[in-house]
């Protein structure tokens, strides 16, 4: 679910708001799951499109500042967990983890010095669910100032961009009661958060979650939600991930040094 906030003249106001759905559904139909640039990639090991080589460069870059915790070919692994709608949700097999281990990891991506070519060595599937909402609230928020909005906010499913001259009060969900854990003042900032309950399931009393560790293909037992405040809502959402994988003891001189802020539960 996204939610779209502009303050402005009503139909001026509509209008950018429209523009930025458009905008979100191009991003959707681009980088998703479905007849997507992903898949081509992932099907031919080779693409030429600035936009996603632009997304690759980045998302590698936070894999390395992040010393692996962040990373872009879980997604074989993810769908032996069955988090990607592939089966039912449940624990991998031996061998599934083996399999997974015996593929090229991030190191098996190169963007291309012509800005536009990635190539991938063979068994390469990559998966930008990590970063794609936060990029895709930056997008919209760029076309609703492009169009004249003064202020506004979007917030697609938890990862927020706030633009302009208003203090939006962000709340913080509660990772394990219904309601608000804490609520932040947010001012041209952006901020997402990163837990183990939106989507998981329990088995023999333990919780396993989506978000995995690119080192053992399992969920991190350190938190149970992150939320990364950060000047743009793509390094927000990458970020929080990283931190929930990792942890403050590896990550926080990191976080300082990106002028970043966080909360963890």
């Amino acid at each position: 679910i996204v939610e779209i906030q502009a303050q402005g003249e009503e139909t001026h106001a509509r209008g950018a708001m429209n523009d930025a759905v458009d905008e979100l559904g191009r991003i959707d139909s681009t980088f998703g799951y479905h007849d997507s640039l992903i898949q081509e990639l992932n099907a031919k090991n080779i693409i030429r499109n600035h936009e996603l080589h632009d997304l690759v460069r980045l998302s590698l870059q936070v894999h390395q500042d992040s010393a692996g915790a962040f990373s872009l070919t879980l997604r074989p692994i993810l769908d032996a967990w069955g988090f990607t709608d592939t089966q039912e949700f449940r624990i991998p097999s031996p061998d599934e983890f083996d399999a997974w281990r015996s593929l090229p990891g991030d190191s098996g991506i190169v963007p291309g010095k012509d800005g536009e070519t990635i190539q991938t060595q063979a068994g390469t599937r990559i998966d930008l669910g990590a970063i794609t909402k936060g990029y895709a609230a930056d997008r919209a928020a760029r076309i609703m100032q492009k169009k004249g909005i003064q202020s506004g906010l979007i917030n697609a499913g938890g990862d927020i961009s706030a633009f302009g001259g208003r203090t939006w009060r962000i709340g913080i969900k509660h990772p394990r009661r219904p309601g608000i854990f804490a609520t932040i003042p947010i001012k041209n900032r952006a901020i997402a958060t990163s837990g183990d309950y939106e989507r998981f399931f329990v088995k023999d009393g333990r919780r396993y979650c989506h978000i995995l560790d690119p080192a053992t293909g399992r969920p991190p037992d350190k938190y149970i939600s992150t939320t990364i405040v950060a000047e743009n809502c793509i390094d927000a959402d990458a970020w929080a991930t990283a931190l929930f994988v990792k942890g403050l003891d590896s990550l926080e001189n990191v976080l300082i040094q990106k002028g970043m802020d966080w909360i963890v539960i």
